[in-house]
C-alpha cells in the first residue's frame, strides 16, 4: 500500500510537470492510472502541501490566457467542464471586468474586408457562428454594423 502511495505521489509530480490541472483532472488521472482511492487522496494532498494544484489560481490563469480569444460564456463553460468552484469562476472573471469585447474584436478582424463583400445571408452565418461561440448578439451586431 505504502509503494502504490509513493507511485501516485510521483505520478502526480510528473502529471504537473508539464500542465497546469486542477484538482478533479488529477484525481481523474490518477484514477485512471489504476491507484486506488487511498492513494489518490494521499497524492491530492501531497501536491496540494507544495501549492501545485490551486483550482482559484488555475482558474484566475485560464481567464488571463484565453479571455482575448473566448467569450465569457465559452470561459465559464471551460472552467465548469474541469469542475473548477463557481466562486472561483466567477472571481476570475470579475478580474477581466466581464468584458469579451477584446476576443469578439479579434473575431470581426479576422474576418476583416470580407464582411463588406458578404450578402445578408452570409453575414447571418457569421452572426450565428459569433453567437454559438458564447458572444451576445446584441455586440455581435453591433460589430457588424461597425466593420461594415
Amino acid at each position: 500500500m505504502e509503494e502504490e502511495n509513493l507511485r501516485a505521489k510521483k505520478k502526480a509530480m510528473a502529471l504537473l510537470l508539464h500542465n497546469d490541472r486542477t484538482e478533479w483532472q488529477l484525481r481523474d488521472k490518477l484514477t485512471k492510472s489504476g491507484f486506488s482511492e487511498e492513494a489518490v487522496d494521499e497524492a491530492v494532498e501531497y501536491v496540494r502541501s507544495f501549492h501545485y494544484i490551486d483550482d482559484e489560481r488555475y482558474a484566475v490563469r485560464f481567464v488571463e490566457i484565453y479571455h482575448e480569444t473566448r467569450s465569457i460564456k465559452r470561459l465559464r463553460q471551460d472552467l465548469y467542464k474541469r469542475h473548477v468552484p463557481g466562486e472561483y469562476i466567477e472571481t476570475a472573471i470579475e478580474n477581466i471586468d466581464n468584458d469579451d469585447s477584446a476576443a469578439l474584436n479579434r473575431e470581426f478582424e479576422r474576418i476583416g474586408q470580407k464582411l463588406a463583400d458578404m450578402s445578408y445571408d452570409e453575414k447571418q452565418k457569421v452572426a450565428a457562428k459569433l453567437y454559438r461561440k458564447g458572444f451576445r448578439m446584441e455586440d455581435i451586431m453591433d460589430g457588424l454594423r461597425k466593420y461594415e
